[in-house]
């Protein structure tokens, strides 16, 4: 089975102990401590690290998934990562970030944490509210398009 890496994976230097682990471009991009850029080049060194563009086709089934579910703050990265994901699959993907999480459980992706203890158990949607005026938004917002208070987000039901 293949193994996917997020950007933790490769910060806990797990891709050490591995024989191939495949990510994207963006993950590798997010690494930069010097530690961890030293075991990233001792990786590519010996082939454990294989970096893929995920498919058009994945990318736009996440953005269906991800407006599903109403999940609206996740990076570029990590988008590629769950589209890598669906492109290897079967696979695992070790991954620390509970939003990736949510969306691969939703997939049926099968998932790590890497230093975590805490795993999602069940995919959730999301609003987006504030915190002054208790507005709700589907979409996210830095502040308050009404009042300018915070905007959080919270889990809703399937």
């Amino acid at each position: 089975m293949r193994i996917v890496f997020d950007t933790a994976a490769f910060l806990a230097g797990l891709q050490l102990s591995l024989n191939r682990v495949y990510t994207t471009q963006e993950v590798i991009e997010e690494i930069k401590d010097n530690y961890s850029r030293f075991n990233l080049d001792i990786s590519f060194s010996s082939d454990k690290v294989v970096v893929i563009e995920p498919s058009l086709a994945s990318i736009k089934k996440v953005e269906k998934v991800l407006d599903e579910l109403n999940e609206r703050k996740l990076s570029k990265a990590d988008m590629s990562i769950i589209a890598l994901a669906i492109d290897l699959a079967p696979c695992i993907v070790f991954t620390d970030d509970l939003s990736v999480q949510n969306v691969l459980k939703k997939l049926g992706i099968e998932f790590y944490s890497v230093k975590l203890s805490k795993k999602i158990e069940k995919p959730s949607r999301f609003i987006y509210y504030c915190t002054s005026c208790n507005k709700k938004y589907k979409t996210y917002y830095e502040q308050c398009p009404y009042c300018g208070g915070k905007i959080v987000k919270r889990k809703i039901g399937m």
